[in-house]
């Protein structure tokens, strides 16, 4: 029986995070390249943001970086609804087979990525 296509969605709620986005996206690039390799042929990811009513540039920031890479998504709220509604929405928007929430700060390091894929 043929394996099925696995996919990883990382979820990041974010207000005002402007500047943190370029080097979220920095650190978590061979923590991803490394679980995809573990979960195996096929693998793929998403990272899914979710706009808690920012006031600075995080929704250009990550449009932007999305056009760099398909793989990245935004969600928008008209306001800020805080980070659980920010969490809830992702969980309900995201495709994978397995989600890991990750802070834009960096408050999480990116290596449980590979912990939780292995």
């Amino acid at each position: 029986m043929p394996s099925q296509k696995k996919t990883l969605s990382l979820i990041c709620p974010v207000m005002n995070e402007e500047e943190a986005i370029p080097l979220l996206l920095k650190e978590l690039e061979p923590h991803l390249e490394k679980a995809m390799s573990l979960m195996g042929k096929g693998a793929a990811y998403e990272i899914l943001f979710v706009d808690d009513g920012s006031r600075d540039k995080t929704v250009e920031v990550i449009t932007e970086q999305s056009r760099k890479n398909d793989r990245i998504k935004l969600l928008r709220f008209s306001r800020n609804f805080g980070k659980e509604a920010a969490l809830a929405a992702a969980l309900r928007h995201a495709s994978g087979d397995a989600v890991i929430p990750i802070d834009a700060d960096l408050q999480d390091p990116p290596e449980v990525i590979v912990t939780q894929c292995a």
